[in-house]
């Protein structure tokens, strides 16, 4: 396997401390934030096959006119003005899985610890958001929901976010956060220059639109009936992966997969990337297994966070990939974990 530690991979640029795994820009490009032994690697061209870092795939945005017809391709000042154009344009670029929705990437007010200090910084954030975006041409996601090392105990109660997230397969979900803690948590996995968050809405949407636009993914399938891509409790899988583990009881119990869905089972809790029927261009599970906390406001004054793409128990059909969901600041359960995005 080849890996760059820095450099170019297909016209797409790997951050700095962070290893090439594989993939392209169409078939999902894959970095790690470090190997078994970074230094070991570090300013070589190839290492061996022992990354076990947390992985991100690359989203493209292209930079072409026909997704920023307002904002243009020669912004270098960044006004307020342009950076409202550019999430105009995206949003129009992303209208499909918008649905018309009236929740807005915008501040909404919220006391518990950890979030945005007022409207100013939430702007801030998701202007370097906007802007990377705009000038990378595209921006990077965990490829799966965030989780818990096996090695450790699995989530079963809300309130500690004491365990280190990880971005890897095979990892319990870490669920029971709220908003806020999923916010925290997010940013707390920075690697060098680069800044770690939790996806703002438009991210949410843009991932989707490059799984139709690359993918080859169909609109409906993302908006109308995503059981077939999806851990759905209507979705009568088959799971191979013998690292794999699943829970019957919502994360109390684990046991080992291979494990075959039976008619009378439903609901059923999943590790992160159990079968690569859930991945669409190395992303897997945005669709199902846990509700993903976002940082986008809803229009509904006591349940102002928006989750995205549906759970274990929902079904596939009534709970697409695009679905919003709203809940409360406090909210925390075995059905609501998070994703990274990084830039």
């Amino acid at each position: 396997m080849v890996i760059l530690y820095y450099g170019i991979v297909d016209g797409v640029k790997i951050p700095d401390g962070f290893y090439y795994v594989g993939g392209t820009k169409d078939s999902g490009l894959v970095i790690s934030d470090n190997s078994a032994d970074e230094n070991k690697y570090k300013g070589q061209t190839t290492v061996g096959t022992d990354l076990q870092g947390n992985q991100y795939v690359w989203i493209e945005v292209p930079k072409t006119a026909a997704v920023y017809p307002t904002a243009g391709l020669a912004i270098t000042s960044f006004t307020d003005d342009e950076y409202a154009k550019i999430e105009n344009d995206l949003h129009t670029y992303t209208s499909t899985y918008r649905n018309g929705t009236d929740y807005t990437d915008t501040y909404k007010a919220d006391s518990t610890t950890g979030w945005f200090s007022g409207e100013s910084q939430y702007n801030e954030a998701k202007k370097k958001m906007l802007k990377s975006v705009y000038q990378n041409g595209g921006f990077y996601v965990g490829r799966y929901e965030t989780g818990i090392e096996t090695t450790q105990s699995p989530r079963t109660a809300s309130g500690s976010t004491t365990q280190t997230p990880v971005i890897k397969a095979n990892a319990y979900p870490y669920n029971y956060v709220t908003r806020t803690q999923a916010k925290v948590l997010a940013e707390n996995m920075a690697h060098g220059d680069k800044t770690t968050s939790l996806m703002f809405g438009v991210q949410w949407d843009l991932v989707l639109a490059y799984m139709h636009n690359v993918g080859g993914i169909g609109d409906i399938v993302l908006t109308s009936d995503s059981k077939t891509i999806g851990n759905y409790k209507n979705n009568f899988w088959n799971i191979r992966n013998t690292s794999a583990k699943w829970s019957g009881d919502n994360g109390t119990t684990w046991g080992n997969c291979p494990k075959a869905k039976e008619g009378a089972e439903k609901s059923i809790l999943l590790t992160t990337g159990a079968d690569t029927s859930f991945g669409i261009k190395n992303i897997y599970d945005i669709a199902g297994n846990v509700w993903e906390w976002t940082l986008e406001k809803t229009s509904k004054t006591l349940f102002p966070c928006a989750a995205r793409g549906g759970c274990y128990n929902d079904g596939g059909s009534a709970i697409p990939a695009s679905y919003r969901l709203t809940y409360n600041t406090r909210h925390s359960s075995n059905f609501y974990g998070f994703r990274v995005s990084l830039y």
